[in-house]
């Protein structure tokens, strides 16, 4: 993949202005009218978010799996995502048995994958990962996630993007 966007690296930086959201505030996505994203589209923005491992895109939506050791995690994990969505005015079509969280996402509006779908996908996998990291005894003790930190990292995100293809323009010449 990075030999590729290396060979390309033009196309790439150019597919990276044009793939550039950076976000506020999560009720700012909700006032936005997005566009339904090609197959390449969401396939850069998960590479450029790194939900490329453990997203899985569809014809028309995002889906994810999460294993939680305990039904309360999961719990809390929704409840999580779920102020977020209602934040952005975008809901996730979910499963919750036993841990087990099924999320999927799609922006009916464009009968597809938008900007909504990505950046709810990369709000639930940084949730994901502070429940799984730092277990708690009680559901109560899980909601300590800080939207300024989710948006904080949306948005280094491209910044660290933009440094790995300045990386490869450089490897690139010296080939």
């Amino acid at each position: 993949m990075y030999r590729k966007l290396a060979s390309n690296n033009n196309q790439a930086i150019a597919n990276l202005l044009e793939l550039k959201f950076l976000l506020r505030d999560f009720t700012e996505v909700s006032q936005k009218q997005f566009t339904k994203l090609s197959q390449d589209e969401v396939n850069q923005l998960l590479i450029i978010q790194q939900l490329n491992q453990n997203w899985n895109q569809n014809v028309n939506s995002l889906s994810r799996k999460y294993q939680f050791l305990r039904f309360q995690d999961s719990f809390s994990f929704m409840s999580q995502v779920s102020q977020i969505a209602d934040q952005m005015k975008h809901y996730p079509k979910w499963f919750n048995k036993n841990g087990l969280v099924q999320m999927d996402l799609m922006s009916p509006e464009v009968q597809g994958i938008t900007f909504k779908d990505v950046i709810l996908a990369h709000s639930a996998e940084q949730i994901s990962q502070v429940i799984v990291s730092q277990p708690k005894t009680s559901i109560f003790d899980n909601c300590d996630i800080h939207m300024e930190n989710l948006i904080s990292s949306w948005n280094n995100n491209y910044q660290k993007f933009q440094g790995l293809n300045q990386v490869f323009e450089r490897s690139v010449n010296f080939i």
